[in-house]
């Protein structure tokens, strides 16, 4: 599993507004970079953008308000199958 965070305070002095868009726009171009690099070593991704907030912002001992997980994926080895004769 991978998880990415945000601080989106430092973002908002230099964008103002707009910062939270280019904060959610940059992490999916992170992570889309995550499933070429996957793919790349054989490995499978999946993004994964529901999870329990509260949960993994205290498993990761963030505050869960001036920093937060934003986006997760889990990325593991991809299983070899044959394909069924028919």
């Amino acid at each position: 599993m991978i998880a990415w965070s945000c601080l989106p305070y430092r973002a908002e002095h230099k964008f103002d507004i707009t910062a939270h868009k280019k904060i959610l726009i940059d992490i999916g171009h992170v992570c889309q970079n995550l499933y070429l690099a996957g793919e790349s070593v054989g490995c499978g991704t999946c993004a994964i953008g529901i999870y329990d907030q509260r949960l993994m912002d205290e498993m990761l001992a963030l505050d869960g308000e001036d920093e937060f997980v934003i986006y997760m994926a889990a990325l593991g080895k991809k299983i070899e199958t044959t394909p069924r004769s028919q």
